[in-house]
């Protein structure tokens, strides 16, 4: 086997990442805030992902924010608004995503 052929084990930070990723919804949602210009509120989300719980979007939320892939804004407005954003890591991970749907979409089309 050539050294282009073999495969590069993950780093345990990657491998983590990739698993964080593959969490059911998390990939709807880093799509869902691509899709509106990397940013939206919560209920914003909620309705661009469905049948997702508000339980389950706060924890993917969380874990994308600690991850760094999103980071969250609190205006003191009445009622509080809070804004989820895309990083620039999670932009990227969000284009990534989006190719490999564009991909999958042609395949469906042969």
């Amino acid at each position: 086997m050539t050294a282009s052929n073999r495969s590069t084990p993950l780093t345990p930070s990657q491998s983590d990442l990739l698993q964080a990723l593959s969490a059911r919804w998390t990939m709807h949602i880093l799509l869902a805030l691509h899709a509106s210009n990397g940013a939206g509120r919560f209920t914003e989300i909620q309705e661009a992902v469905s049948g997702i719980s508000n339980r389950v979007l706060s924890s993917r939320l969380a874990s994308l924010e600690s991850r760094e892939l999103v980071s969250r804004s609190v205006l003191p407005t009445r009622p509080v608004t809070i804004t989820y954003r895309l990083t620039s890591l999670g932009q990227q991970a969000a284009a990534a995503l989006t190719h490999l749907r564009d991909v999958a979409n042609r395949s469906l089309d042969m």
